[in-house]
Parts: structure tokens; C-alpha cells; sequence
């Protein structure tokens, strides 16, 4: 029996969890690493598996398309399907201006370039487009681009005629390298003054030594209105007088000038034929015996 007014004793302080179950405590928690390791393991297992085979069958899947062919197929469709979608979103040619036509037709010039209102946008196909217009007569070069967000633009220069070309009995306009822009038609506006007339096979294009030499006497250039090559591979010139000079195959420069000094001696005589072919001497044809 307790004595009146003495303290109870203390109570002994325990441990929360005694040696026994500490050691049980860090046994489960090992063997839970363990399973949430094992759980993780398994876990990136099932993933790399699912990715093996997805990839296999999107390898077989590609080999069997390519095998039966259906590739292009497949591409097309994505193709249409992405272009229906931008053209849905408003991606389509809404306009096409040409400038720069001034003897072209200007629906000529659409035909050529073969976009037109409400293709797709950026389906329209400028290389072949700037290929056909510059096919077109009188035309030099040509570009043909997009004008974001809905424009195609062709600009046109058009070809300077060099000389009038007769070909089989037609005279046609001709650039400088001898290529033929179009057939000739009288009342045709805008030409360059003092066209000349070139004949004979290849006659432009072959002409650039001789134009040169005769542009260095200007007094001959400028009464030039004919220049006939021969089978022979030398010139005849036809002056706005009437007058012929034969040119002689090489040594041009020197026959125009001994022509130029036999005109200085003979300036009231009138020739129809002036022949300049030898080096030493130089024929005269009076005009009013007009034969050879």
C-alpha cells in the first residue's frame, strides 16, 4: 500500500519499434525496392517490346507497299489530302497579271503560262509556265512568280527586231543571233528604223565580222540596205542607190576602202556593179548595163 502524498514511479521509456521488429522493418522495405525496381524493369521490358514490334510492323507494312507497288499510291493520297486542306484554307490563285505584252495577245500569253483562277496556289508549275511563254513569238525572256498570298505575276520582254530575214521568199523579223521572231507584215508599228535586209542561209547570224567592219565606215553602213550571202561564204551588198558591192571572201576592210577612195575620184559617175573580190584592182559596171 502506497504511502499517502509519495509519486508514483516514472514509467520506463520504451522503444518505439524493439530490435526484433527494426530489423523486420528494414527487411520488408528492402523486398519493396526490390518489387518497385523489378515493377520499373518490367515496365521499360514492355516498353521496348511494344516498340520492336510496332516497328516490325511498320517495316513489314512498308515492305508489302512497296512490294505490291502502292508507294505512289499512298503518296498521292497524302498529297491530295494536303492540298485539298490548304485549299480549303483559302490557298488557291485568286489572280494573274501580265504586264509587259505589247505585240502579244494577252490571252495568248494565259494560254502559254496554264495557271489559271482558283489553282492551287502552290501547285502552279513556273518553270514549265516561264518555258512556254518564252516559246511564244516576240517574246526574249520571261518570269513567271508568285505574289504571296494569292497572285501569279508573268513579266514579259519582248524581242528587239535586228533585221529583216528573207527566207524562201518570206521575210520574217529577226533578233540578232539570227533566230526568227515572226513572219514580216507591212503596217507592223513600233519597229526600229533602218532595218536591213539580210539573205541567204544562216545570213544574221553569220553576219557579225562583216557588220562590224562596215560599221567602221559608217558612210557605206548607213546606205546599207541589202546583204546577200553566198553559197561561196562571200557578201554582196546592195547600197540605197542601187549600187552592188561584191566583197571579196577575206581583206573586207581593205576593199571598202578602195572603194571609198575609187567613189571619192569618181563621184559623178554612177555605177549599177562595183566589184571588189581582187586585191589589186577594182571593176567597174556602169549603171546602165545592169547584166551580171
Amino acid at each position: 500500500m502506497a504511502k499517502k502524498g509519495a509519486r508514483p514511479p516514472k514509467a520506463a521509456r520504451v522503444s518505439p519499434l524493439k530490435p526484433g521488429l527494426r530489423g523486420a522493418s528494414r527487411l520488408v522495405q528492402s523486398r519493396m525496392h526490390a518489387g518497385l525496381r523489378s515493377a520499373t524493369r518490367s515496365r521499360a521490358s514492355m516498353v521496348r517490346a511494344t516498340g520492336s514490334i510496332l516497328l516490325t510492323f511498320l517495316a513489314l507494312a512498308f515492305l508489302a507497299l512497296w512490294l505490291g507497288g502502292h508507294l505512289a499510291t499512298v503518296r498521292d493520297t497524302v498529297g491530295d489530302y494536303k492540298r485539298d486542306r490548304l485549299m480549303a484554307m483559302g490557298f488557291t490563285v485568286q489572280r494573274i497579271d501580265v504586264t509587259g505584252e505589247g505585240r502579244l495577245n494577252e490571252s495568248d500569253v494565259r494560254a502559254a503560262v496554264g495557271i489559271y483562277e482558283g489553282d492551287y496556289f502552290f501547285g502552279a508549275d513556273l518553270d514549265r509556265a516561264q518555258r512556254n511563254t518564252e516559246s511564244l513569238p516576240w517574246v526574249d525572256r520571261a518570269v513567271v512568280r508568285r505574289l504571296w498570298p494569292n497572285r501569279i505575276v508573268v513579266q514579259l520582254v519582248e524581242t528587239t527586231p535586228y533585221a529583216l530575214y528573207q527566207q524562201d521568199g518570206q521575210l520574217h523579223l529577226a533578233a540578232r543571233d539570227g533566230s526568227i521572231i515572226a513572219p514580216y507584215a507591212a503596217g507592223l508599228d513600233h519597229l526600229p528604223p533602218g532595218l536591213r535586209l539580210f539573205i541567204g542561209a544562216d545570213a544574221v547570224a553569220a553576219s557579225g565580222e562583216l557588220v562590224d567592219t562596215l560599221k567602221i565606215h559608217p558612210a557605206v553602213w548607213e546606205e546599207t540596205e541589202t546583204l546577200t550571202l553566198l553559197p561561196s561564204g562571200r557578201w554582196d551588198i546592195r547600197l540605197s542607190d542601187g549600187v552592188v558591192l561584191r566583197l571579196p571572201a577575206e581583206g573586207v576592210g581593205p576593199a571598202l576602202r578602195r572603194y571609198a577612195a575609187v567613189r571619192k575620184r569618181s563621184a559623178r559617175l554612177e555605177f549599177a556593179v562595183v566589184d571588189l573580190r581582187l586585191p589589186d584592182r577594182v571593176t567597174l559596171t556602169p549603171a546602165q548595163r545592169i547584166d551580171a
